[in-house]
């Protein structure tokens, strides 16, 4: 029988980031979860982050007591081999250790044993506001590793930190891995067109991505900063823009190729007058995608603290009248 290509995340990030809220979070989006298996390594001997994420509709499988990169390479490839028999899996969900270096994973998932069987879909790396102080002082340490291995970056618990700090870091993190897309997050959220790209179910609604970021009250790791009740009031920015009339695709290009760092979620449909595409802008890298007629272009922005009527001015200029 022939083995099926099992898509992974790697979830990475020093102890205490919001690993295990980032997977709980995925795991509670709708849709189907069939086929999916969360593995979870802990250094300690007793298995929290695994007992947290019991109850959800997903098999979890452990391990305790050391990190994949260290003592137990030999026990990660047991249990890779043991998912695959037990559960043959489409989609494997891998929370590493707070002290793993992703880099040695990722050497084991590549192995030629496991790289016909295993497709890395990203490499998610959770990096803790509230403790970027401390981890830029030592640029040869573990963090910087993980970030430098990461795909997407996400700077966890922003509501912990002044605006103008947050901004900060995200430069700062983006001098590190360049080639890493960075969203500033809190609560742990994000949409799955964040995660999974527009290769999967591209017809989420805009407005949801608005939803998510500006909704009050909706649970996650830690209260906000300096009483802040929302999204809004942390220095995030939404908004939107619809236009009946086409883009020119060169000037809409060089829109998306100078957006700044702080405007990190681009959303939506986009009429090229010949053409249809829905695009997909993750902090600084950008997907594209064809798409069927649509009643005009609509897209969605999610940014910290950026110039809403100076991008919104830049695009109307690129309509083609």
């Amino acid at each position: 029988m022939q083995n099926t290509v099992c898509s992974v995340v790697l979830i990475a990030g020093f102890l205490g980031a919001g690993k295990t809220t980032l997977l709980a979070h995925i795991l509670s989006w709708p849709g189907n979860q069939s086929g999916t298996v969360v593995l979870v390594n802990e250094f300690g001997t007793v298995g929290i982050d695994g007992e947290l994420l019991h109850g959800l509709d997903v098999p979890v499988v452990e391990m305790a007591n050391g990190c994949i990169c260290c003592s137990l390479k030999v026990g990660f490839r047991r249990s890779l081999e043991d998912i695959l028999v037990r559960f043959r899996p489409n989609r494997l969900l891998i929370e590493a250790s707070g002290v793993s270096d992703p880099r040695d994973i990722l050497a084991i998932l590549n192995e030629a044993h496991f790289g016909q069987r295993f497709n890395l879909a990203k490499t998610v790396t959770v990096v803790d506001a509230d403790f970027w102080d401390v981890a830029r002082e030592n640029p040869e340490g573990l963090v910087y590793n993980q970030i430098k291995a990461a795909d997407l970056i996400l700077l966890n618990k922003v509501d912990l930190q002044p605006a103008e700090l947050v901004t900060e870091f995200i430069f700062e993190i983006q001098e590190v891995s360049p080639s890493s897309s960075i969203m500033p997050t809190y609560r742990c959220r994000i949409d799955p067109d964040a995660l999974w790209g527009v290769q999967e179910q591209i017809e989420h609604r805009i407005e949801s991505l608005f939803t998510m970021y500006m909704e009050e009250g909706y649970g996650g790791c830690r209260e906000p900063h300096q009483g802040a009740s929302n999204a809004r009031e942390l220095g995030y920015v939404t908004f939107s823009f619809e236009a009946s009339a086409p883009f020119s695709e060169a000037c809409f290009s060089r829109f998306m190729a100078s957006v700044p760092a702080q405007l990190y979620r681009i959303k939506g449909y986009v009429f090229f007058g010949g053409r249809w595409a829905f695009v997909n802008h993750v902090g600084g890298k950008t997907e594209w995608a064809y798409s069927g007629p649509k009643d005009r272009s609509r897209l969605a922005f999610v940014g910290w603290q950026v110039d809403e009527k100076a991008l919104l001015a830049r695009l109307k200029d690129c309509l083609v009248e």
